[in-house]
């Protein structure tokens, strides 16, 4: 049994992207070791060479990007001169690239001096120590780079779990919309008589249907409105994820890590939901009391409407706003 749910979770864990970790942290297994290996010649005696050579260890065991950020730091104090400038100029590149051109630009501007010819660096004070201010600077540089690579990765996992789970809602919601729309058109009754039997609390929904003398109209009057409701309610949930999901390819780049985390949070997807579900609801019932113009029939276009309540955060309110202002008037 033990062996069935590991190999589940293999598969699982694959298809959702942990290979690609994987081979992720096999390559900087691979570079971070050649690097060692080549840089250990020079300074074989340093007592940092025990610590990265128990680094890169582990790192082999368990994997995990603070052990490459930490086995990358330690392994500046082992660059001798002609590395150490090679791999300042390459960081600067990459600050140049990926960095902001606030904080680029500061790198720039203290490396200014720092990479100068030998005989300008004669003028600078404390010339014996050009080295150490190097690697001052370059480990300061790597480990703004660290933290943008980091958020760039973290901001991709959270986007993809987010996708995955609005995406998951929205299809639940396209296959009842479906359902409902084919028991609408082939049997109008079928849902009705499914909620009266076993949701009585459904009967809130027919409650202001208008008073019709004919009890046999006045029963039919009531399966429609309830299917009618039912409609609404499904085409703001539809509106809802739609649109979480538009959204969210626009804001990835715009908003903080911490709110695109909140993103992918169960709790903020089933808000958003019942957020477009009520909005839904609430222009479906001024249609029913005819403060919008219009009519639920055709079918369509009360779906057509819900949906884009559910999908607009700002068309009921301006919808209650404008009926606010009629009612103040009267």
């Amino acid at each position: 049994m033990w062996f069935e749910f590991k190999a589940w979770k293999d598969k699982i864990n694959r298809w959702y992207g942990r290979s690609y970790y994987e081979q992720i942290n096999r390559q900087n297994i691979i570079r971070l070791t050649t690097y060692f290996q080549r840089i250990k010649v020079d300074q074989p005696d340093n007592p940092l060479i025990g610590e990265i050579q128990e680094q890169l260890t582990d790192l082999q065991k368990e994997g995990g990007w603070d052990k490459v950020k930490s086995i990358e730091l330690l392994l500046v104090p082992l660059l001798n001169t002609d590395d150490l400038d090679m791999e300042l100029h390459y960081q600067l590149h990459n600050a140049q690239v990926f960095l902001p051109a606030y904080e680029s630009g500061f790198f720039k501007e203290h490396s200014a001096s720092l990479l100068q010819k030998p005989e300008a660096q004669q003028q600078l004070p404390d010339s014996d120590d050009i080295a150490g201010r190097k690697r001052a600077l370059l480990t300061r540089l790597i480990v703004s780079l660290q933290q943008f690579h980091e958020d760039r990765v973290l901001r991709s996992i959270f986007a993809n779990k987010a996708c995955f789970k609005i995406g998951l809602f929205f299809g639940i919601a396209i296959a009842f919309s479906v359902f409902l729309l084919a028991i609408g058109i082939l049997h109008p009754e079928g849902i009705y008589q499914y909620c009266s039997r076993y949701c009585p609390q459904f009967a809130w929904v027919t409650s202001i249907t208008a008073e019709i003398a004919d009890p046999t109209e006045t029963q039919q009057t009531d399966k429609i409105h309830l299917h009618f409701a039912i409609a609404a309610v499904m085409a703001g949930y539809m509106g809802a994820c739609f649109s979480m999901l538009i959204s969210l390819k626009g804001r990835i780049k715009t908003i903080t890590l911490k709110e695109l985390e909140n993103l992918h949070k169960l709790h903020f997807i089933l808000t958003r939901i019942v957020t477009g579900i009520g909005a839904a609801l609430i222009c479906y019932y001024f249609f029913r009391a005819q403060l919008l113009t219009g009519s639920l029939f055709p079918y369509f276009t009360l779906i057509i409407w819900c949906f884009i309540a559910g999908f607009s955060e700002k068309l009921v309110p301006s919808i209650l706003s404008k009926t606010e202002g009629q009612l103040a008037e009267t």
